[in-house]
């Protein structure tokens, strides 16, 4: 409830402060109007305002579609029931597996190693029959030898073809510059017999 305002003494005041009657008694008549308004202290603030959900909130919900669309209680325990038959499905065949891997496995290593012993048994034949058939140091020594002659024989040969061909090319070219020396003599005897 608003405490009573006393419109009286407030004109008297503010005709004694110098204001005239008219004026006084409207301003009386406006603070009256004023303390007459209804109490707002019930009314929202901006915090309150602010703590709503606002449009793209309530468009950010889901649907009764979304909703419809999600798993039920029946869905799930369906799932989890075929999970369980599932799993004791793979157990049961992982347990077959093993037990065959491994009867697999020892029937392998027995073969692997029959197998072995008769491969260590052909390479240990073979590797004495080819240690048998290996040149000796001696008969490498002697190819070794017989290359190097060879070797010697055809640098012989080399100078000897060289110094021939060398032979030859001299005595070509004496004859050539006889020659020369004969055609030189020829021509200038022409020369001198002519008119």
């Amino acid at each position: 409830m608003n405490p009573a305002f006393d419109t009286l003494s407030a004109s008297k005041r503010l005709r004694d402060a110098g204001v005239e009657e008219r004026a006084a008694d409207a301003i009386v008549e406006l603070v009256q109007s004023a303390t007459h308004f209804p109490d707002i202290g019930g009314l929202a603030t901006k915090d309150d305002v602010a703590d709503m959900a606002t449009k793209r909130d309530i468009a950010d919900m889901a649907t009764k579609r979304d909703v419809a669309d999600m798993a039920t209680k029946r869905d799930v325990a369906d799932l989890a029931a075929a999970v369980k038959r599932d799993m004791a499905e793979l157990a049961a065949t992982t347990k077959r597996d093993i037990a065959d891997l491994a009867a697999a496995t020892k029937r392998d290593v027995a073969e692997l190693a029959a197998a072995t012993k008769q491969d260590v048994a052909e390479l240990a034949a073979a590797t004495k029959q080819d240690v048998a058939e290996l040149a000796t140091k001696a008969a490498l020594q002697d190819v070794k030898t017989d290359v190097l002659l060879l070797k010697t024989e055809l640098k012989n040969t080399e100078y000897r073809i060289m110094a021939d061909l060398n032979d030859k090319l001299r005595v070509q070219g004496m004859a050539l510059i006889g020659g020369m020396a004969a055609i030189v003599g020829l021509a200038t005897a022409v020369i001198k017999l002519a008119p």
